[in-house]
């Protein structure tokens, strides 16, 4: 057979033939990127349903939690709010209140030579009052029960330190009790 194929069809004729195969080609093309677009809209149809359900449920349940609350548990609803506001101004006042381990760190920093310390009474302040802090123990002379008292009144936390004068009626081994008042 011969490799050399001589084309018999006239020029313009071959031209015509070139264009008629492109625009099969070029049909061709176009009729598959409108099936892809097709197939590609039909699988996301799923999806449109599906979100369309779950916003119809979403509304519906806004709807339900709307009904629920303007209905006649309004009343026991704004008691709750009322409740639950006292409560956070409470845990809001007891953040700002000093700590009273705080207080008792303090006092038992204190130098307190020939004094020995047996309890504590804390009472906290309350809208009327400042809190207090009371200690008790024992000391061996006047002097040194004197000098407790007045490192008790210069500390940072002390407003006051309040000691009976029937404190003083020993000269030694006196029990005392010096109540203190708290700082704001």
């Amino acid at each position: 057979m011969n490799d050399n194929l001589t084309n018999l069809l006239p020029p313009d004729r071959q031209q015509a033939l070139s264009r008629e195969y492109r625009t099969r080609l070029g049909i061709v093309a176009v009729m598959l990127l409108i099936t892809l677009a097709v197939a590609a809209g039909l699988l996301l149809l799923p999806t449109y349903v599906l979100l369309a359900q779950s916003a119809e449920a979403k509304q519906t349940n806004l709807a339900n939690v709307e009904s629920v609350l303007s209905s006649a548990d309004e009343k026991a609803l704004a008691a709750h709010l009322v409740s639950l506001s006292s409560d956070a101004a409470a845990l809001i006042a007891l953040g700002k209140a000093p700590s009273v381990s705080a207080t008792m760190r303090a006092a038992l920093a204190i130098p307190r030579p020939g004094i020995t310390l047996s309890a504590f009474s804390y009472t906290p302040a309350t809208s009327k009052t400042r809190g207090t802090f009371a200690i008790s123990g024992t000391a061996t002379t006047r002097d040194a029960l004197r000098s407790y008292q007045l490192a008790i009144q210069g500390a940072p936390f002390s407003a006051a330190a309040d000691l009976p004068v029937s404190a003083y009626a020993k000269d030694a081994d006196i029990a005392f009790t010096v109540t203190v008042t708290l700082t704001p």
